[in-house]
């Protein structure tokens, strides 16, 4: 399926079958899900679920600054996610930890320009560099339905452990589409492969050529930790772009 109203229309149209739509991403696709059940429970479909499995953005970032391994000097804030949080989402960061942020678009230059913005703060402050698409308060339809949706819960983070509040399940009066209950499904924790540090690396620690397997045994052709997997993961980008300036 493309989306999951897709998903939707196969449970409508295919009454005897049970379908699950995984729902995956951070605050940029949860909300379609949202719709999505919303629309399910308009047509009373009984054989349509999600297995949430969303996550939400400004938790991790507290949980960095927390833990206090690496002398962070300021964040470039995620654009997609930002268009439905909004920059207000993230104003705790120079509020509360004295860390400056931009919010910046995927272009080389959007990146580069919140490079320069974030380098000029005389004093930390969350600002946009992706005016084109971010407001301040965001997309406020779009979260009033994942609040009607979904609630907070505690999630699983690759490198980070558990941190309370960072998922989203589905809240009570929408449980009945809950995946997980209808079949009594337990992902169970995450393991990283044996000599993956790909934790690590998500935590600014160690960059990817420290890990004994990067550009040996794990590859983007052969990848064994979840860094290398995506070819937007930190270790993938880096062996694509490892011989730029040497």
């Amino acid at each position: 399926v493309y989306s999951p109203f897709d998903a939707v229309e196969l449970a409508a149209a295919r009454p005897d079958r049970q379908v699950v739509f995984a729902g995956i991403g951070f605050e940029t696709t949860a909300p379609a899900v949202a719709a999505a059940i919303l629309d399910g429970a308009r047509r009373e479909l009984t054989n349509f679920s999600v297995l949430s499995l969303h996550k939400t953005m400004p938790a991790p970032l507290r949980a960095l600054l927390d833990l206090g391994e690496t002398a962070i000097d300021g964040f470039i804030l995620p654009g997609h996610v930002s268009v439905i949080t909004g920059s207000l989402a993230f104003d705790f960061l120079a509020r509360e930890y004295g860390v400056g942020g931009v919010v910046a678009g995927f272009e080389p230059a959007d990146v580069l320009a919140a490079l320069v913005r974030l380098a000029a703060q005389r004093e930390p402050a969350v600002a946009i560099e992706y005016t084109r698409a971010v407001r301040p308060e965001g997309n406020t339809l779009a979260r009033e339905v994942m609040s009607q949706v979904f609630e907070p819960s505690d999630a699983e983070w690759r490198g980070l452990g558990t941190i309370p509040g960072s998922g989203l399940v589905l809240a009570p009066a929408f449980r009945q589409f809950a995946a997980e209950e209808r079949f009594s499904v337990d992902p169970g924790p995450s393991r990283e492969p044996r000599g993956c540090r790909c934790g690590e690396v998500l935590r600014g620690l160690i960059d990817p050529p420290v890990c004994g397997l990067f550009g040996e045994r794990c590859t983007p052709e052969q990848p064994i930790g979840a860094c290398m997997v995506s070819s937007e993961g930190a270790c993938a980008a880096y062996y694509r772009y490892r011989d730029i300036g040497e």
